[in-house]
């Protein structure tokens, strides 16, 4: 009986946000964090770095290690039913950290827009590992992480400019 308890998943966290304004000098560093579980998706920015969104995915586990020169390995991902996308991250440790502008913007449309993310990667001892995250309210914070950076309102439209 508490094993088939323990299968079931959790019920969908909110997206938690969070701001850190330096009081002297005003720089902003905010964060969106999706939960699951031990593993998490950060949605991230800086308003030194002309707030370019960041993502990166913190896993439980110790992750397979990229190329020895670059840190990047392909790992593979799927929101709702649509295709599974197979990209390059940098990985270092237990998490991965979304690279490219454009990669990075693909990334953020879908998930504000869809109801579950599911990435897929090898662990340290080369075990297929599965993150499931369940999107929920995620569109709000995102939007609300990058209005802190920007300082002005900030939409998921932007996305594609």
């Amino acid at each position: 009986m508490a094993l088939a308890l323990a299968a079931i998943d959790p019920p969908a966290q909110p997206a938690s946000v969070e701001v850190i304004r330096d009081p002297v000098t005003d720089h902003v560093r905010a964060y969106a964090t999706i939960r699951s579980r031990r593993d998490r998706l950060v949605v991230s920015c800086d308003s030194d770095e002309r707030a370019e969104p960041e993502v990166a995915f913190h896993a439980d586990r110790w992750l397979a290690r990229g190329n020895f020169f670059s840190g990047h390995r392909p790992i593979t991902y799927r929101f709702d039913n649509r295709r599974p996308r197979r990209q390059m991250w940098h990985v270092e440790d237990r998490h991965a950290t979304l690279t490219g502008r454009r990669r990075i913007a693909a990334f953020l449309s879908y998930l504000v827009a869809s109801e579950r993310l599911v990435i897929r990667t090898r662990d340290l001892e080369r075990h297929r590992l599965d993150i499931v995250l369940p999107l929920r309210d995620v569109q709000p914070a995102i939007e609300q992480v990058m209005s802190a950076c920007t300082g002005r309102p900030w939409t998921a439209a932007e996305l594609s400019n």
